[in-house]
């Protein structure tokens, strides 16, 4: 009767979370792939350039305005704002600076930003700190692991997710939190703390976009991982099994969801090598439509008269971007339509189509009102078709089986070189933007991160 009874015992969840502290703790830089050293000097040369593109918008300033009224500590940068602030507040600004232009990463099987939080977090630490160069990737590459790999477990099937969720807002917490943990050198305990204290700040969804809130959640989720992490090195508890217990992290966010994704292949198969940079400042999924649109854009005559657009584009396209009359920037972020109009009309997809000028141009405006936007569920994600007739009959027709940017048509050195200096040119002078890609190209080489690359700005 015994052996009967135990043998009818459901068997416990996977321990999720004391495998991801363990590997948090003890990952070592000299056992990383070459290939996953160099991505996460490359997640991190590109977020850094992302938050000089976005460090003059007004919701970054007015973060800023209110991080300095709390009147913290001077401890880590406003990234090109030229003020201080304590730590927490430091990564929730510079990480809402890398996300408000949507030009920050993305990991395509998810639609998570895993670079913000963990680097914001990890770099806003590293002022204060002395961090070696070897010691930051290692955690970067840790913290983006965690986050993106319990994004797969929330929306891969058998997940039953809300595709409301915002998810960076959910898992970004949990990776900055590992991430900075590491640097803190807590133990695995501790570590299993920090993981569950950033698992009950977790918080976000779509519903926000459209408006400056929308960024807060990745910014709230660096903070919140700043938070838990210290807290947790402080000797705030938390039970050992919130990510995989009953009414847990997984349970709650994604009931269903496969906790093996979790752990299967920790230190052998890295998510990062999924993770894709943009070429333009837009929601990801619109940008196989940009592609396609760009490629028309480059064969019409001068003197075009465009009739209509069609695009055909992955049904997820239409239900996040099915925005036909943007208002400001924000909105315009993420509206298909605009991004079409704008690339056909001003033949060109870059950060001045971001501007009011252009989302009020008549032209574009007007063109915004002729595009049919079809949902096809026979495209993939990173897959696109656009057509355009002309008033005098002729027509073009583009097909993009894969968008630039994505993992079969990864963004090159020399393309993430020329995107961090755009948006860093429109804050440093030439010399400094110059020494600070250096910095950033060749991080695991220095001796303390943040202080030193801090100092190519008079940080």
């Amino acid at each position: 009767m015994d052996l009967m009874n135990s043998a009818e015992k459901p068997q416990p969840p996977r321990s999720i979370t004391r495998e991801l502290a363990a590997f948090a703790v003890h990952t070592r830089f000299a056992e990383l792939p070459d290939a996953v050293k160099a991505e996460s000097a490359r997640a991190f040369l590109n977020w850094m350039g992302c938050v000089f593109g976005g460090c003059q918008d007004p919701a970054v300033g007015i973060a800023a305005d209110v991080a300095l009224e709390a009147g913290g500590r001077a401890q880590a940068s406003l990234i090109g704002r030229g003020r201080r602030t304590d730590v927490a507040n430091a990564a929730f600004v510079n990480c809402l600076s890398s996300s408000v232009l949507s030009f920050d990463d993305t990991h395509l099987a998810t639609v998570t930003h895993p670079t913000g939080p963990v680097a914001a977090a990890l770099f806003a630490y590293s002022e204060q700190h002395a961090v070696a160069g070897e010691e930051f990737l290692t955690a970067l590459a840790v913290g983006i692991e965690i986050e993106c790999r319990l994004s797969n477990v929330l929306l891969l099937p058998p997940a039953r997710a809300n595709l409301g969720f915002f998810v960076t807002g959910l898992t970004g917490p949990i990776g900055a939190a590992a991430a900075l943990g590491r640097l803190m050198q807590l133990d695995e305990q501790r570590m299993r703390w920090a993981l569950g204290l950033a698992a009950a700040q977790a918080a976000g969804f779509r519903g926000t976009h459209g408006a400056m809130a929308a960024f807060f959640v990745p910014a709230h989720a660096a903070r919140c991982g700043v938070s838990a992490a210290t807290l947790a090195f402080k000797g705030v508890t938390c039970t050992d099994h919130v990510l995989e217990g009953a009414k847990g992290f997984v349970d709650v966010f994604g009931a269903g969801g496969d906790l093996n994704r979790a752990a299967d292949g920790l230190g052998r198969h890295f998510e990062l090598m999924a993770n894709a940079y943009k070429p333009y400042p837009s929601g990801i999924v619109v940008q196989p439509a940009i592609d396609a649109c760009m490629d028309i854009a480059q064969q019409l005559p001068s003197n075009a008269l465009l009739e209509t657009v069609t695009l055909r584009v992955h049904p997820l396209a239409l239900e996040l971007t099915d925005r036909r009359k943007p208002e400001d920037p924000v909105q315009a972020q993420i509206s298909l339509y605009h991004w079409a109009a704008a690339c056909l009309v001003q033949r060109a997809a870059g950060l001045a189509q971001l501007q009011q000028a252009c989302i009020d141009d008549p032209a574009v405006a007007a063109l915004r009102a002729r595009i049919t936007a079809v949902a096809d569920p026979a495209l993939a994600r990173d897959e696109a078709v656009a057509e355009v007739k002309l008033t005098h009959g002729t027509a073009y027709r583009a097909h993009v089986e894969h968008a630039r940017g994505s993992i079969a048509r990864p963004m090159t050195d020399a393309e993430l070189d020329a995107k961090f200096s755009a948006q860093v040119d429109t804050v440093l002078p030439p010399a400094a933007r110059d020494e600070l890609l250096g910095l950033c190209r060749g991080v695991a080489e220095l001796p303390e991160v943040g202080r030193r690359i801090a100092a190519a700005w008079g940080g």
